[in-house]
């Protein structure tokens, strides 16, 4: 599911409510300007829309980011 600069705003202040302004945590943002070709131009909204649609269907890069915290804390907390 993609989302709007507005909608994430909006998650950000729930988890905020919930978890206090000064917990902490990691993220990655994709916007528009991360979808360009080889010679700096950008695509198109619809193209621009798929890419990152398809980026977040992608589950080898979260597998990835949850693999990194599970060994840190393995290699962490022993």
């Amino acid at each position: 599911m993609n989302r709007t600069l507005q909608q994430l705003k909006e998650s950000v202040e729930k988890l905020i409510e919930q978890q206090g302004a000064e917990a902490s945590c990691a993220a990655f943002i994709f916007t528009k300007e991360d979808v360009y070709d080889d010679n700096g131009f950008y695509f198109s909204e619809e193209i621009t829309k798929k890419v990152l649609n398809d980026l977040n269907k992608t589950d080898s890069i979260l597998e990835k980011a949850f693999g990194c915290l599970e060994d840190y804390i393995n290699e962490n907390t022993k």
